[in-house]
């Protein structure tokens, strides 16, 4: 936690270092450009625009780190959509408005808009696919005499043997609490948990059903469900049978 702390202190000295005007050393692929090449730009202009992103994500970043178990869902969504459109905005800036404008003709406008148009695109396309990510996906549990197999979405799979199993119920009154490490969409609940009855425990579930199986095994709990709450239930009666 220290390391990261001194790099988030790091990243935000240097932000205040590109929003003066200076530091232009510090920016990745203007400090590599020959001296003619970087006549082109206004470095006062370059460096603030990239010390401005630089610092929003330094501050998101430690928001992150700050609150840590207590951030919703949601923020991590927000972080990576934000970090995705700075970048891509630095981009587009440093290439328009940070560019020193000369007469060079109708070739080097009619490239500034490819450019620009790739980028839009890009935007688009990203945030297309990490809205298909968040808000799709399932959980698969297979259940055979000698294990139950879980499979997740954009997270590892998770074997339990039955004979770890010690004791299995069926709950509609549980809490989540807070996730301490794993991945979780618009609707699926993934990962490292914590709350105040089990402590930690390993969680995989729908978060529309409000129907959820504790397995108590040697290893932890493991709380699983279903999309529905009548399709936990059936999960439930179906490993009951090969624990008997």
């Amino acid at each position: 936690m220290i390391v990261i702390w001194i790099i988030i202190a790091l990243c935000g000295i240097c932000s205040l270092i590109l929003l003066s005007g200076r530091g232009s050393i510090l920016i990745a692929g203007y400090n590599t450009m020959s001296k003619e090449e970087q006549e082109q730009y206004d470095e006062k202009k370059l460096c603030r625009i990239t010390g401005a992103g630089m610092l929003v994500i330094t501050v998101l970043t430690a928001v992150l780190e700050t609150f840590g178990e207590k951030i919703p869902d949601w923020f991590w969504t927000l972080y990576a959509v934000l970090v995705i459109f700075i970048a891509v905005g630095i981009m587009i800036l440093s290439n328009t408005i940070c560019k020193i404008k000369e007469n060079t003709g109708s070739k080097k406008k009619s490239y500034n808009k490819v450019v620009i148009c790739i980028i839009a695109v890009s935007i688009v396309f990203s945030s297309l696919i990490m809205g298909i990510v968040f808000s799709k996906g399932k959980i698969e549990i297979a259940v055979s005499a000698n294990s139950l197999d879980i499979q997740g979405y954009w997270w590892s799979n998770y074997e339990i043997k039955t004979e770890e199993i010690e004791e299995v119920e069926l709950t509609e009154n549980f809490q989540t609490g807070t996730r301490t490490n794993g991945f979780s969409g618009a609707n699926l609940l993934q990962g490292e948990f914590k709350n105040k009855e089990q402590g930690k425990y390993t969680l995989y579930a729908y978060k529309d059903c409000k129907a959820y199986i504790i397995l108590h095994t040697k290893k932890g709990d493991v709380v699983i469900n279903e999309k529905t709450e009548k399709e936990t239930r059936e999960l439930y009666h179906e490993i009951e049978k090969i624990l008997k």
